[in-house]
């Protein structure tokens, strides 16, 4: 059996003035992007993705770089590596921007996620990115996305077979799924559109859930 893992990476943004590019308002949006690779793939990968890292000179990730040439150059890097392909999960419209509600909303859009990847193209695998801190609680956080996977696993609506683990910024894949979620969030936030143009094209589908109170 050929394996598919996915790996998960979120971003929230304030939704901004289409005018004066400054914060309109308390209402953010929210995306999940799930870059997804060949399990046979993924070594030769992560051996392009510090290759490019070393050639540019700085990290992979949509917020590190230090200047606009510097994150267009990352995701047009990221680009040339063939071997992934993405879905987007995204708030179907503008939410409040409360702290209460956050594991609400990363709850509906990881189930909207882990279905269409484990049913529609079999993914055996999730990786996601650690939210583990001393502040934000060292293993709580991650514990509430093996439970949405758990009940998922209940109800039978996605594959027995599907496992998920978290790691850090340590682990070089994760860098596709940053860019590609920090790229879509500035799209819909009116922040930046000329990013996520750069990989819309490697996108599958972009799945908008909704409403969320």
């Amino acid at each position: 059996m050929i394996d598919l893992v996915a790996f998960l990476d979120e971003s929230r943004k304030p939704v901004r003035d289409r005018t004066t590019g400054r914060v309109a308002g308390p209402l953010e949006h929210y995306v999940v992007a799930a870059a997804v690779l060949f399990e046979g793939d993924l070594e030769e990968v992560r051996r392009r993705l510090r290759a490019v890292e070393a050639e540019l000179g700085y990290r992979l990730h949509y917020a590190d770089p230090r200047s606009r040439e510097r994150q267009l150059a990352a995701l047009t890097a990221v680009d040339r590596i063939a071997e992934w392909d993405a879905l987007v999960f995204e708030t179907a419209r503008p939410i409040p921007i409360r702290n209460s509600s956050e594991h609400h909303v990363r709850a509906k859009l990881l189930t909207e996620a882990f279905t269409r990847l484990g049913v529609e193209m079999d993914v055996s695998r999730l990786v996601l990115e650690t939210r583990a801190s001393p502040v934000r609680g060292f293993h709580e956080l991650d514990a509430k996305d093996h439970r949405v996977l758990q009940s998922l696993r209940t109800q039978g609506a996605v594959p027995d077979r599907m496992r998920m683990s978290h790691r850090d910024k340590s682990e070089p894949l994760l860098a596709v799924a940053d860019l590609l979620a920090g790229a879509r969030s500035d799209a819909l936030c009116w922040s930046d559109r000329q990013a996520f143009s750069l990989l819309a094209h490697r996108v599958r589908s972009i799945v908008r859930v909704g409403p969320t109170p």
